[in-house]
C-alpha cells in the first residue's frame, strides 16, 4: 500500500508521539509499504529514509496553527491520491486515525476542575479550534477506522462522541526492548556517582515535555510525605524547568530534585531508579511506562491514564486513582521503596516481562492489519 503518515513533527529528539512516527514509518518499510511522512517538520537525517511532504501552516495563533494544519494536511494528501491515510494528529481527510494526543474535549473537563473555569475554556480560541476538529473527526464522517492504545480512551470515544464499536480498534503501544532492557547493573551506580547521591540512595525517575499534564507537582508533594526521607527524584524532559523549581522550593525537597532536562540516553536513568513515577491528569498511552518496564522498573501511574491498562498492582507496579490522590500515590512509592532484595528482583523480572509483550513489530503488524481493513473498505475490495 502507499501509506501516508501524518503528524505534525516526526522526530527521534522527542519522546512519545513524535518518536513513534518514526518507528511506525520504519516498521511499514520494512512490512514492504511505500510511505510518506506527511508534517510540518522532520528531522534532516530522516529525510534520507522516508518520503516527507511539508504542510504549510498559519503560525500567526495558536487557533490559526491547529485550524490551517488540518485543512492544508487534507488538501495535500487528497492530491497525492494514497491508498491509505494514517493520522497521528488531528486533521481532516484521514482513512484512520491513531489517537495519540490526549482528547481535548476530555482534558479540558478533567484538568479544569472549578465549573467556572471549565466554562470559561470553551471560549478559548485554541480549545475551541480543536473541539471543532474533533467533532468533525469522530463523527459520522471520519475515518472509517479509530485506533486506540487503551480501554479508556475507548471508553471516552463512546461517551463523548458515540463512536461505534464498529470504527474502534484497539492496538497497544511498542517498545523497543533491545535499546530499553535492565543491563548489567552498572547504570545503578554510574547515574548515582553523576548525581552525587549515596549508592543505594532511593531514586526515583519521572519523564515528560509536559510537567503540569504529567502530574509532576502531585509527585512533589507526595516526596515531601515519603516515609524515606533522603528519597531523590530525577526529571527528564524539557518542561517549564524554572516554575516547577519553584513548586519543589515551595514543598521543601528541591534539594533532592535533579532537573536534567531532554536526555538521549534515556534508558540509563530508567536503568538506575528504583521506581518509575507518572501520576498524569490524563493520557492515551504514555510510552515511558512500557520503556521502564522493559528496563525492570516498577511503575506508578493513574488510573485516568491509559498505561493503566499494563499494570498489575504489585506485580509491576501499581495504581492510584488520579493525580490528586496524593496519600495513594505516597503510600505506593513507600511501598515499592521498602521492598527487599528477592521482592524487587521478581517484581523487575515481572516488568520485563510484561514488556516483551509489547514490541514494536506486534505494534507495526497490527497497525497494519486495521490500515487494510480500512483500504478494502474504502476500495471495496
Amino acid at each position: 500500500m502507499r501509506i501516508a503518515v501524518v503528524r505534525r513533527e516526526c522526530s527521534l529528539k522527542k519522546a512519545g508521539a513524535e518518536r513513534y512516527c518514526v518507528n511506525l514509518f520504519r516498521q511499514l518499510q520494512k512490512l514492504g509499504h511505500d510511505v510518506t511522512v506527511v508534517g510540518e517538520a522532520i528531522d534532516e537525517e530522516l529525510r534520507k529514509e522516508v518520503a516527507f511532504l511539508p504542510v504549510t501552516v498559519n503560525r500567526l495563533t495558536s487557533w490559526t496553527k491547529n485550524q490551517s494544519f488540518a485543512e492544508n494536511c487534507a488538501t495535500l494528501v487528497r492530491q497525492h491520491g494514497f491508498d491509505v491515510v494514517h493520522g497521528l494528529s488531528r486533521v481532516d481527510g484521514l482513512d484512520t486515525y491513531r489517537l495519540t494526543d490526549p482528547l481535548q474535549t476530555h482534558w479540558v473537563n478533567v484538568y479544569y476542575r472549578q465549573p467556572w473555569n471549565r466554562w470559561l475554556q470553551t471560549w478559548n480560541p485554541r480549545h475551541r479550534a480543536i473541539f471543532a476538529i474533533e467533532k468533525r473527526l469522530f463523527g459520522n464522517t471520519g475515518p472509517r477506522r479509530i485506533i486506540v492504545q487503551s480501554q479508556l480512551d475507548a471508553r471516552l470515544l463512546r461517551e463523548y462522541f458515540g463512536v461505534p464499536e464498529e470504527r474502534i480498534r484497539r492496538v497497544c503501544n511498542g517498545v523497543d526492548t533491545t535499546l530499553f532492557h535492565p543491563g548489567d547493573g552498572t547504570d545503578r551506580h554510574t547515574v548515582r556517582e553523576e548525581l552525587g547521591l549515596a549508592a543505594e540512595q532511593p531514586l526515583l525517575v519521572f519523564a515528560s515535555m509536559d510537567f503540569r499534564r504529567k502530574g509532576l507537582g502531585s509527585l512533589f508533594a507526595a516526596m515531601r510525605q515519603l516515609r524515606c526521607r533522603d528519597a531523590a527524584l530525577v526529571i527528564l524532559g524539557n518542561g517549564d524547568i524554572r516554575r516547577y523549581q519553584q513548586i519543589a522550593k515551595q514543598q521543601g525537597v528541591e534539594k533532592r530534585v535533579h532537573f536534567l532536562g531532554r536526555q538521549s540516553g534515556m534508558a540509563k536513568f530508567y536503568r538506575a531508579g528504583d521506581v518509575f513515577v507518572l501520576p498524569t491528569i490524563y493520557e492515551p498511552f504514555p510510552n515511558v511506562n512500557l520503556e521502564a518496564m522493559a528496563c525492570g522498573t516498577p511503575v506508578v501511574t493513574t488510573a485516568t491514564a491509559g498505561g493503566a491498562d499494563i499494570v498489575q498492582d504489585g506485580v509491576n507496579g501499581y495504581v492510584v486513582p488520579d493525580a490528586w490522590s496524593i496519600p495513594d500515590l505516597t503510600a505506593r512509592i513507600d511501598t515499592l521503596l521498602a521492598l527487599s532484595f528477592t521482592q524487587r528482583q521478581t517484581m523487575s523480572a515481572a516488568c520485563r516481562a510484561t514488556a516483551l509483550q509489547f514490541p514494536v513489530e506486534r505494534n507495526a503488524r497490527e497497525t497494519v492489519a486495521v490500515l487494510e481493513e480500512a483500504w478494502r473498505e474504502k476500495f471495496r475490495v
